[in-house]
């Protein structure tokens, strides 16, 4: 698998084929384009000990499937996002953050026919964190679905999702998915958004925030597992939930557990 590591924002490891290319760009923050020019799957690993921040630009060629795997971990971080499908680019995102604190801007634009995004952002939240994620649906046929858990055992986390479908987009599907996982009275957040400019278009939202059901709980707990390690259970399974079967699942786990309470 390709790999990418960023320490405090810049790159530090690089060990990629011709599939992608990295280019740096100029600009008042350290930022990046990773172009696609055929199928193929990354990792990019985020780590900083200081406040940093960041912007990365994906685009995928048409006809290019990827799948690409973020793990984020350190200190406060701003990044903005932006993704660029081309006809028939299909991209498969999974985010795992656990920096201490997080702002991040996802803007994501289906300019192809048939371009197809799934997006899936997990997030331990430590402290404050919010996340503005907009996709355009630019072309007919374009397909989305977002899937955003966040497990707030400290501060506060807000979605802020929006899909857009301009007339002339006909044939396209968004569906999102939010849930907030809660362990203290710390003010949770989200607000999902659908803006339809089309009438051939199917669209879904649904939004939960909340702590886990006492019967759930129950027959955990009547299997023989403490009331702590029934959450932590259920947790981690909200961590891999749509993780594609062959990244390495144990390197989430062991992760997780570092950062767990």
């Amino acid at each position: 698998m390709n790999k990418i590591e960023l320490k405090n924002s810049l790159i530090v490891l690089k060990e990629i084929d011709k599939s992608i290319k990295v280019t740096e760009i100029e600009a008042s923050v350290p930022s990046y384009k990773i172009s696609f020019s055929s199928s193929t799957e990354l990792e990019v690993l985020f780590d900083s000990n200081e406040e940093c921040k960041l912007s990365i630009e994906y685009e995928l060629d048409s006809n290019i499937k990827a799948n690409i795997y973020e793990i984020r971990t350190g200190e406060k971080t701003k990044v903005q996002y932006t993704y660029t499908l081309k006809d028939d680019a299909k991209l498969y995102l999974y985010r795992l953050n656990m920096s201490l604190h997080m702002r991040e801007v996802d803007i994501v634009n289906l300019d192809g026919i048939n371009s197809h995004i799934e997006f899936n952002l997990r997030s331990l939240s430590q402290d404050e964190e919010k996340y503005d994620i907009f996709v355009s649906h630019n072309n007919k046929n374009t397909f989305s679905i977002v899937n955003n858990i966040g497990i707030a055992l400290k501060g506060s986390i807000i979605f802020n999702v929006t899909g857009d479908v301009p007339k002339g987009s006909s044939g396209s599907y968004l569906d999102q998915n939010n849930q907030i996982v809660t362990f203290d009275s710390t003010k949770s957040q989200i607000d999902p958004n659908l803006l339809i400019d089309e009438y051939e278009v199917e669209a879904n939202h649904n939004a939960v925030i909340g702590t886990f059901d006492d019967e759930t709980l129950f027959y955990l707990m009547s299997r023989g597992i403490s009331y702590d390690d029934a959450i932590k259970l259920l947790c981690e399974g909200l961590i891999l939930n749509n993780l594609k079967e062959n990244y390495d699942k144990e390197k989430i786990l062991n992760l997780f557990s570092k950062y767990w309470r």
